[in-house]
């Protein structure tokens, strides 16, 4: 696995034909009108810095397919949505798709929903520890399903010499990434600006919750 972000790049020769996966941390901005401007600014800089981190790995191999966490969607019902989460991003992977990429849906949809709804279960609980832990057991188990879904949908897109970008949480990538096949080589894109924009975000949520 390789890292691009502040330590030494990689060199072409040092990889062979293998499938790729180039994988970018998920910044969604959901038209947050209220974020500090501070915190915007950074928001901004982490996608121009990603998309030129992109570039430079595409010296190792053009990206083939697209997988965005939560897409269910395929390429033209999807813009609108991934537009939704992130307009930088938007704009990264339509430049992908006029050079020929595809955008592969990498969720489904019923484990998705089931998710979510467990969750929501999970967050109202308050009084009892034996409700809690059984709801817990099944967001756990719902949770390694859709990761299994998740590996097995990249895998079975990317062949030998595709190269595909993967768009997800730091959590939930390092949750996908021991189950991913070994013949598939991970490169991990941290532009210089994620910490300070996951450190905005906490100030945030934090004034958020007070």
């Amino acid at each position: 696995m390789a890292t691009l972000g502040q330590i030494q790049k990689p060199k072409i020769s040092d990889f062979d034909n293998s499938p790729k996966l180039y994988c970018i941390p998920l910044i969604p901005t959901l038209n947050q009108n209220d974020l500090p401007e501070e915190l915007k600014n950074n928001i901004q800089q982490f996608w121009s810095q990603g998309a030129s981190k992109i570039q430079e790995l595409e010296k190792l191999g053009k990206i083939t397919h697209i997988f965005v966490e939560t897409l269910t969607q395929t390429d033209d019902s999807a813009l609108p949505t991934i537009k939704q989460l992130s307009e930088q991003l938007h704009n990264i992977i339509k430049d992908k798709l006029d050079k020929g990429a595809k955008l592969v849906p990498v969720e489904n949809q019923e484990t998705l929903d089931e998710l979510l709804e467990w969750s929501v279960c999970l967050s109202v609980i308050r009084k009892s520890q034996k409700v809690f832990n059984k709801v817990y057991q099944f967001v756990q188990e719902t949770k390694n399903q859709r990761n299994q879904q998740i590996a097995k949908n990249i895998q079975n897109t990317l062949k030998d010499n595709n190269c595909g970008l993967l768009v997800m949480t730091d959590e939930n990538r390092l949750e996908i990434q021991p189950i991913l096949s070994s013949s598939i080589q991970i490169f991990l894109i941290h532009p210089p600006t994620f910490n300070d924009v996951m450190h905005g975000f906490r100030q945030y949520l934090e004034k958020q919750n007070h």
